[in-house]
């Protein structure tokens, strides 16, 4: 290998020349990398450019944020809620509450039921029981090995709406506790052996067997979850069998493996006993439960623990440790009780917090709700935060120094100088269609400082707050009112436009109605039997809906339970027409569209429902505003999309009259002003800043291709002006090789 050609990348230079090659080639190589060096400088203000745009951007998102919350109709309604005594009571309310002042007296606190055990040698060892007992009618089998803490465990695995817990007190103290997850009397826990008797042999239950909870005339099971659920079943119980009870002296057997509530009610009806039972339906908070009622009792035993299994009879309480009690309390005079210390909507938009009671002298406390415009204030202070924010942003950004000629990292940027020109515009714009003595930003006191910083006159403001809310509401609001009572503005979005003083005119062409169904055949006799009505559609969220109709119901009652069923009397009403069952949905249009079906066929003694039922469907409403096309659903009607005035408008129409109904004003304030026009700058697909940012990302990606062909282009100059320089010092190695041997020749001659 020549001299000065590289070697494992070792450069050898001048051996031969004497010249320091390599720092040529570094030189040369350093002039030629001046442009990658400009073109890297300019990737880094790019960058930093694009860091700056996205903060301002951010900036920009915050004033939109800010803006916003400025348009929710509970912003200018807040409710500050007080107690002069908190350690008595707390109270909260929200925007729908109304302004006003309670006296409070609580003479009791609720309470969560809470029993135990009788005391056991251990937590840990073996109990050698077994059998079964129910809580709040959930069964819990015992075997042989279980210790009192694998019971607790079974208990929990339940989910009966009771905690078990243990009490390790050493040996011969060891308790199993029961707590009621709910408070109040209704919570309650049940306890009842199924099988042997394990609940009396802890001693969680002791004495003789009573009516657990009395009705009128006798008693009243347990909530079951289903009527025609094997009780075994239902009570979780493994193969309990044939269980034997007696009402009146007189026996009646069931298969709890077979036997549903129903067939229960039918065998004590059928026993001769003089007791009558039948399977009530409970309904509450959307949920439905069923109860085995008896009466007519005057003498009872429970052998084989059937009755107490399913909660109509249970022993006294063993261990007693905290009693289930209701709140009872006083508001402005009016006795009132709770089974939670949380109490929800007795004031209507509050609720009460219970936390010290007393029954001899009651504990007492005043609740105050009233406006609180400070809440409002806040709002108002945010938004004007957000805004200097941005306008400060833009001016330390885009300053110069004339002294040093420093710039701001956007300097002369004109995307970002226009935005904070186009916000200081809409700052003091007056909304279209505005009226009033509140139309413009300065009648609440705000102003520019001398440092250019937004202010608001607090004085100023306060006085708007206190004597004109409505304005001041409607000054930031997207707000729309009508003459006619019977159109109610909804909600817009950022394409609706404004409709100047004159309103959007509303054609009515179609009005909503309501879906009907009638049964197939008129009901004249009690029913025979059990019926099922399934319900489904859209009504119910496309879920099915089971109602139990009891057998002997006529069909009056049938119709009493439907319209009281907590989840049925939301969604649809029932009648009769013509001597038919008809059900009519609570929505409008298609909204409120339902489908009844039933287990049997139409009869004079079932409900008449059938397979051929009446159908008349509804319809949506259906109409124009300002000209433009409308989209119905029910009794609303909302802007098409595409609408040059009108997408995204949505009103309720409630009238029953077509044609020309009226006039709907519209008008945008601040808030959506703001949030319309920040939201065309960020968006993330047609906004300004957008486009500059994926400008940039362009330019950067172009400048690193530039670069690394610059950089491909400045190694092949290196290899080539090593190769040149190798090729010079192998050319002076021969021609000193040559004079060297010249030199020899004359020495010789």
């Amino acid at each position: 290998m020549s001299l000065g050609s590289s070697l494992s990348g070792i450069n050898f230079s001048g051996i031969s020349s004497g010249i320091d090659t390599e720092s040529i080639i570094s030189r040369l190589l350093q002039i030629e990398a001046i442009p990658i060096q400009r073109l890297q400088v300019r990737q880094q203000q790019l960058g930093a450019r694009q860091n700056l745009l996205n903060q301002f951007k951010g900036r920009l998102t915050a004033l939109s944020t800010a803006a916003s919350s400025l348009n929710a109709s509970g912003t200018f309604n807040p409710i500050s809620a007080t107690s002069s005594k908190t350690d008595v009571a707390t109270i909260t309310g929200t925007s729908s509450a109304v302004a006003g002042t309670y006296e409070l007296k609580v003479s009791k606190l609720a309470q969560a039921h809470k029993v135990s055990s009788a005391a056991q040698n251990s937590a840990s060892e073996a109990l050698n029981l077994s059998g079964s007992f129910t809580i709040n009618g959930k069964g819990v089998t015992v075997a042989n090995t279980d210790s009192l803490t694998t019971i607790a465990q079974k208990i929990n695995a339940t989910s009966s709406g009771v905690t078990a817990s243990i009490i390790d007190g050493g040996t011969g103290n060891a308790y199993l506790t029961l707590t009621a997850n709910a408070s109040g009397v209704a919570g309650k826990v049940q306890i009842g052996d199924a099988i042997g008797s394990i609940a009396e042999t802890l001693g969680l239950t002791s004495g003789a067997l009573a009516i657990r909870e009395p009705i009128t005339g006798g008693a009243t099971s347990i909530a079951f979850t289903s009527p025609s659920t094997s009780l075994a079943t239902a009570l979780n119980l493994t193969s309990p069998g044939s269980k034997t009870f007696n009402l009146n002296g007189t026996n009646v057997t069931v298969d709890f493996d077979t036997a549903t509530l129903q067939d229960v009610a039918n065998a004590i009806n059928t026993s001769g006993s003089g007791a009558a039972a039948t399977v009530r339906t409970v309904s509450k908070d959307g949920v439905t439960t069923y109860r085995l009622d008896i009466t007519g009792l005057t003498t009872f035993d429970d052998p084989d623990h059937a009755l107490e299994a399913m909660g109509v009879l249970q022993r006294g309480y063993g261990n007693p440790m905290i009693t289930a009690q209701d709140a009872e309390y006083e508001l402005d005079g009016i006795s009132l009780t709770s089974a939670s210390n949380t109490i929800a909507n007795v004031i209507p938009g509050a609720t009460i917090n219970l936390l010290k009671a007393n029954e001899t002298t009651p504990e007492t406390s005043t609740l105050t709700l009233a406006k609180d415009t400070a809440q409002i204030k806040q709002k108002v202070q945010e938004f004007v935060d957000a805004y200097n924010a941005v306008t400060q942003f833009v001016k330390t950004n885009t300053q110069f120094d004339k002294d040093t000629f420093a710039a701001g990292g956007l300097f002369g940027d004109a995307t970002v100088q226009g935005i904070d020109a186009q916000l200081a515009s809409a700052l003091f714009s007056s909304p279209t269609g505005l009226s009033g003595s509140i139309t413009n930003l300065t009648q609440l006191g705000f102003t520019f400082s001398s440092e250019g910083q937004l202010t608001v006159n607090e004085a100023t403001l306060d006085s708007a707050l206190a004597n004109n809310l409505t304005g001041v509401s409607s000054l930031f609001r997207a707000v729309g009112s009508s003459a006619n009572a019977q159109i109610q503005f909804v909600s817009s979005t950022s394409k609706t436009r404004a409709s100047g003083p004159a309103g959007y005119s509303v054609v009515i062409s179609q009005l909503a109605t309501q879906h009907a169904l009638r049964a197939e055949g008129a009901q004249t006799d009690p029913l025979l039997e059990q019926e099922f009505l399934t319900f489904g559609g859209s009504a119910f969220g496309n879920n099915s809906y089971e109602l139990v109709l009891d057998a002997g119901m006529t069909q009056a009652q049938i119709v009493e339970r439907i319209n009281n069923d907590a989840k049925l009397k939301d969604l649809v009403s029932a009648t009769l027409d013509g001597g038919k069952l008809q059900l009519t949905a609570k929505k409008y249009g298609t909204p409120g569209t339902f489908t009844v079906a039933s287990n049997r066929t139409a009869a004079g003694n079932t409900s008449g429902w059938g397979t051929n039922e009446v159908v008349v469907a509804g319809v949506d409403v259906a109409g124009t505003i300002n000209g433009e096309t409308t989209t119905g659903s029910g009794q609303m009607l909302t802007g098409s999309t595409g609408n040059a005035n009108t997408e995204g408008l949505q009103f309720l129409y409630t009238g029953n009259t077509l044609g020309a109904v009226g006039n709907l004003l519209f008008t945008k304030g601040m808030s959506p002003i703001f949030t319309d026009l920040i939201g065309g700058m960020t968006d993330s697909v047609n906004g300004v800043l957008t486009a500059t940012d994926q400008s940039l990302t362009d330019q950067i990606k172009t400048i690193d291709e530039s670069i690394s062909d610059l950089q491909e282009r400045l190694a092949d100059k290196q290899v080539s002006l090593r190769a040149k320089f190798a090729r010079m010092e192998q050319a002076v190695s021969q021609l000193q090789s040559q004079q060297s041997r010249l030199s020899a020749i004359r020495s010789q001659g």
